[in-house]
């Protein structure tokens, strides 16, 4: 991928998805769908940030919003007032909980 918003599809119930090795600007948000066939409207979706910007000391967080049947979007942002991230290629790794039978 060219940037942070381009959509992944991973049909597991856990993984890791590997971002593009671009900058992300200071005080950014970046968002992106994920279409995972295994996601629920009541599932539990834990994400973690493995950040690999060590050149510039600037780390990026993760959170994730509008779980649906199917889908769920991740948005990252970096959280630093002044400074973009290094073009270093971060990864988030993700677990689906689902809470219906």
């Amino acid at each position: 991928a060219t940037d942070h918003t381009t959509g992944v599809t991973i049909n597991a119930t856990s993984g890791v998805i590997q971002l593009a090795a671009v900058a992300l600007a200071a005080t950014t948000n970046a968002e992106f769908t994920v279409t995972n066939s295994t996601v629920q409207a009541d599932s539990v979706i834990l994400v973690t940030m493995q950040d690999e910007n060590t050149a510039n000391n600037k780390q990026l967080a993760c959170a994730i919003h509008t779980i649906a049947g199917g889908s769920f979007i991740i948005s990252v942002v970096n959280p630093h007032s002044a400074t973009s991230t290094s073009a270093t290629a971060s990864k988030i790794h993700f677990l689906i909980i689902n809470n219906s039978v």
